[in-house]
């Protein structure tokens, strides 16, 4: 089975029909003779998901399901999750710019940009020692330009993860500002998924 797990763009938001065009069902497709069957795979992205969550429910998936390939989107690194009292909605996915009091008072007392990056390479560690223990193969893309994160200190996380470069976003699909044909508004069209299918397609077969 193919994993892939990610955020909005993983989910396919925007699109008229992300359950079909989104790349990973397009990936699921691709290279097999007409009328076959697509690949075993599951699509588990979820719009405004952060890296701690994606973490978590791959690691909750994988946990419960035998998984060959996982294709793993991470998101913006000021997104955050955390975890409630209440077992309803458990976990909440926050952001800058969430209205909600949790995600005020975090943003104002807690957030820091140090701590961003480093909670992405701890992500990323985890991923990597996780899949190399499971016989994962895994392929990872990033939504974050690390050009525009400057100024931070590099934690012992950074040291620890694997320094191959992760493919971002932009470098498949452009800037919206050049490449406004790949895009719908801030996220990939048809056209766009499909280029981020190519890409994922020809890494990992």
């Amino acid at each position: 089975m193919i994993l892939f797990d990610g955020c909005s763009f993983t989910y396919g938001d925007e699109l008229e029909n992300p359950e079909k065009d989104a790349f990973p069902h397009l990936v699921a497709r691709m290279g097999l003779s007409d009328g076959a069957k697509p690949r075993n795979y599951k699509s588990i992205g979820e719009c405004g998901k952060s890296n701690d969550g994606i973490l978590r429910t791959t690691l909750e998936f994988c946990e419960k399901n035998p998984v060959s390939i996982a294709v793993i989107q991470f998101t913006k690194f000021s997104r955050r999750e955390v975890m409630r009292d209440w077992s309803i909605d458990k976990y909440l996915n926050i952001h800058p710019q969430s209205e909600d009091e949790v995600s005020k008072d975090y943003y104002k007392n807690v957030h820091t940009l140090n701590d961003d990056v480093a909670n992405y390479h701890k992500n990323k560690f985890l991923l990597e020692n996780y899949f190399n223990k499971k016989n994962i193969r895994y392929f990872f893309l990033n939504l974050q330009k690390m050009k525009m994160i400057r100024g931070y200190t590099p934690s012992s996380w950074f040291y620890m993860a694997n320094k191959e470069p992760v493919i971002n976003m932009k470098q498949i699909l452009g800037g919206m500002a050049k490449r406004k044909e790949n895009y719908v508004t801030g996220h990939p069209n048809k056209r766009g998924h499909e280029l981020i299918a190519k890409c994922v397609y020809e890494n990992i077969f």
